[in-house]
């Protein structure tokens, strides 16, 4: 009896025990991060949720659930941009879109936007309104010397139908129109190199002159020495410092240093030019010292919507008429060019592109006093300062074209 109660005994025990071995392998096999061996950590299903898409559905026995490879996180998608279509939709998106942000940072700005316009406007009125008080004053200035002139006009007519003689009145002399028709601006300076050499001032130099009132004066060298003076001088080759292949819109305004190599600029010559008869003269100097002269009393260039067209008429001088040279080489009546605008004759190029200058050019030349700086001879195209009625052009021995040293044009009034 004690025999099979005890054989009873251990065969429960042993039922107990393989009963709780099964439960234990049986939470391991769910739970694959648990650990196995001793000293192991705790298992991690009770401190970390894991998304339930990493865990496999069909497990098919004990120890083979797998676990699927944690993938990034997609970034999150507002609500905006969700199911959003392609094409003219998407682009409706991105102009939604393109406000996006702090609305008190798009309120911020549009405020600091706003009052920024608000400046801009109230500096403009300011503006205007002190242009007015300027005007409102320099009219009561204008008013008060005409009223001053017609008094001083009034008592010289008084004076005169009374017997007086002009000294009677001081105030006569000092206002009366007659003596002082007008009261010149501060800010006139002399219409050219001419005028300045009028008030008796003879030395070469750099001066200010004023063409056109209305418009900015600006420097140019002044000969007041070469044939009684008064000369403005508008382009000057010395020594070669300065290229002279330049584009349309340097030649317009003018390069190089008026005290040596430059060229006054096409805008300035049509200033000087536009009124009145002018005189053009053209010095040439040689590497033999031989000095001779070209003069056209019949100087004018055109505006640039005139392509700057040159007048050089009514030659004088013993260097040739160079700018009159043949029927296909004329340029009188020509239009500047440059290698960037064409307006020459040359129907198969560009003059300025092939000879590296700006110029009146035909097709092409018979003269190009901006072509390139030769010290003495030359070979290959014909491209040095040129006059082709100069008494040496090339060498025959050596078939080497021959530049000049220095050259230079001016212009001033005809009736100087």
């Amino acid at each position: 009896m004690k025999l099979s109660s005890c054989l009873c005994k251990c065969f429960y025990l042993s039922f107990l025990l393989t009963a709780l071995l099964q439960e234990s392998e049986s939470l391991n096999s769910d739970n694959p991060e648990c650990s196995q061996g001793e000293g192991d950590p705790p298992c991690l299903s009770s401190l970390v949720a894991m998304p339930l898409p990493l865990l496999e559905k069909g497990c098919d026995g004990l120890g083979s659930c797998r676990l699927h490879i944690l993938m990034p996180e997609e970034p999150v998608i507002p609500e905006e941009i969700q199911d959003v279509p392609t094409g003219e939709q998407q682009m409706e998106f991105k102009q939604v879109m393109k406000y996006a942000g702090d609305p008190n940072k798009q309120g911020s700005s549009k405020a600091r936007t706003l009052m920024d316009r608000l400046s801009l406007v109230e500096t403009k009125v300011l503006s205007m309104a002190s242009s007015l008080q300027k005007l409102q004053e320099e009219s009561r200035l204008n008013l008060n010397r005409l009223e001053e002139q017609l008094n001083s006009l009034v008592a010289l007519l008084l004076g005169i139908l009374s017997g007086c003689k002009l000294p009677c009145s001081e105030s006569v002399l000092k206002s009366s129109i007659l003596v002082e028709p007008s009261a010149k601006s501060e800010h006139t300076y002399p219409r050219d190199c001419a005028e300045i050499r009028k008030q008796g001032i003879q030395d070469n130099g750099i001066y200010t002159i004023q063409p056109i009132p209305l418009r900015q004066p600006f420097e140019a060298y002044c000969d007041m020495v070469t044939d009684g003076g008064g000369w403005t001088m508008i382009q000057r080759r010395l020594d070669g410092t300065v290229d002279f292949n330049r584009t349309w819109q340097e030649y317009k305004k003018g390069f190089g240093s008026l005290q040596g190599e430059h060229w006054l600029g096409n805008e300035h010559l049509h200033s000087l030019t536009r009124l009145g008869q002018h005189v053009l003269r053209i010095e040439l100097e040689d590497w033999h010292g031989v000095k001779r002269h070209a003069i056209y009393r019949k100087f004018k260039v055109a505006s640039e919507a005139n392509r700057y067209r040159l007048t050089a008429r009514e030659y004088q001088g013993n260097a040739g008429n160079a700018l009159s040279y043949s029927r296909n080489y004329n340029h009188d009546h020509k239009c500047f060019t440059t290698w960037d605008i064409d307006n020459d004759n040359y129907s198969m190029g560009n003059c300025g592109t092939y000879y590296g200058a700006g110029w009146w050019f035909d097709s092409c030349l018979a003269a190009n006093l901006n072509g390139k700086y030769y010290h003495g001879r030359y070979n290959g195209v014909t491209n040095g300062i040129y006059w082709g009625t100069w008494y040496i052009l090339i060498d025959k021995r050596t078939n080497q074209k021959y530049s000049f040293k220095k050259v230079e044009m001016k212009t001033r009034p005809v009736n100087f």
